[in-house]
């Protein structure tokens, strides 16, 4: 008989995440001129991983990419990642980054796409633009947790249903009009050019604590499809005397817009916290999993002591309303030797009171789980996540694997 370990429930309430396209406080920060050491530096880096796509061997085992993709605005998904470097101790507190996404069709990586910003930085241009690809969050909020409680409406449960699906009905009559009016501004506006990499993008970062390791967050936006992405380090004290480390990944993107339930990656958290306010352009560009007011810190490893408490935070999309009845299952499996069910908790209950308004034909809200691993015997475990929806029948699900250990670490 699996035991049950007892839970918290948060459930995260946030603003839609959407590109920056306006103007003023939303715009993206400026960057700050290259100088001619700086420009060079990161040729060397585009150059580098020119290099390294086309060999497409080995890459450095000091540098480890982790990133969760979630549903934006305009086509395309939120994705905010973290670059964490475990090599010397005195190194890599400053550096430069190059970031880069290339297009997979069919399994096969994109052969004819080309690096914008090398085609910037040899003409002699000082400060390409940064790609309207780079994601802003608009502003949110996180409400007082608490145990999500299911509707209290099943005394009208039949009116409600009837309502629900004349909603339903109409908000697939908007979607339909906003897709006709949205094929049509294709036609009369320039596409993105199918030829430059599907994002691309350089920093000059900073490590500011002494700890290890380092680790440096951006996000980007990218539509729904399979990428291989490059990431390249410079030491900037060092810029001369030593070699990028690189580190690839394949990333694949759902398609959130297909009108068919979904959840997000499910992010482990060490700390979700509420902010007074949101964080400029600026702050934003260096906090990419601070949503709207609240901040998301990651787990920077995936592994926890019986003494810990597994928190995750992941976004429902695509759920029906109103009358919304969702239900939230959790099951953790032990995968030593093999893949058996360990425990569940109860099941959560969301209703239209515990989400945020529902967008003309949209939805999306973010919840949490808290889970106190005490009764997790050492071992390496999966938790998955499962999502029922009444109004659709929908179901999605999703996993993330992580470790117990014993004792304080």
């Amino acid at each position: 008989m699996p035991r049950r370990c007892a839970h918290v429930v948060l459930l995260v309430m946030l603003a839609a995440i959407r590109p920056a396209a306006a103007a003023g406080a939303d715009a993206p920060p400026k960057r700050k001129p290259l100088d001619t050491k700086q420009r060079e530096a990161v040729l060397a880096l585009i150059k580098a991983v020119d290099a390294a796509q086309a060999a497409d061997g080995s890459f450095d085992e000091s540098v480890a990419w982790e990133g969760h993709v979630l549903k934006a605005g305009d086509q395309s998904a939120y994705v905010p990642f973290r670059v964490i470097h475990r090599g010397a101790a005195d190194g890599f507190t400053s550096a430069f980054m190059y970031v880069r996404a290339v297009t997979r069709r069919d399994g096969v990586r994109a052969s004819e796409e080309h690096s914008f910003l090398r085609d910037w930085l040899s003409r002699g241009g000082d400060v390409p633009p940064r790609p309207s690809e780079t994601v802003f969050i608009g502003p949110g909020e996180m409400p007082v947790g608490g145990p999500a409680t299911a509707s209290g409406r099943r005394s009208i449960q039949a009116p409600a249903e009837a309502l629900a699906v004349l909603a339903l009905q109409q908000r697939a009559f908007e979607k339909q009009k906003a897709a006709e009016a949205a094929a049509k501004k294709k036609e009369e506006t320039k596409e993105r050019d199918p030829f430059r990499f599907a994002f691309e993008d350089y920093y000059l970062v900073d490590h500011k604590a002494a700890r290890e390791p380092r680790v440096f967050e951006r996000a980007m936006a990218l539509p729904p499809g399979e990428y291989d992405v490059y990431v390249a380090l410079l030491d900037r004290a060092r810029a001369r005397a030593s070699s990028p480390a690189i580190v690839k990944h394949t990333l694949v993107v759902p398609d959130f817009w297909n009108d068919r339930l979904a959840v997000s990656s499910l992010i482990l958290a060490k700390a979700v916290t509420p902010l007074k306010s949101p964080l400029s352009p600026a702050q934003q560009l260096e906090h990419p999993y601070t949503l709207g007011q609240t901040e998301i810190i990651p787990v920077a490893d995936p592994s926890f002591t019986t003494d810990d408490a597994l928190s995750v935070v992941f976004q429902m999309s695509n759920y029906g309303a109103p009358d919304t009845d969702l239900t939230v299952d959790y099951a953790f499996y032990r995968l030593d030797p093999a893949r058996t069910l360990f425990n569940r908790t109860n099941p959560q209950q969301f209703a239209d009171e515990d989400l945020p308004p529902p967008g003309t034909w949209d939805t999306k809200a973010f919840a949490m789980q808290i889970v106190p691993l005490k009764p997790f015997p050492p071992g390496r475990y999966e938790l998955e996540i499962s999502v029922r929806d009444r109004l659709t029948r929908g179901t999605a699900s999703g996993t993330v694997a992580f470790t117990v250990g014993s004792g304080v670490r």
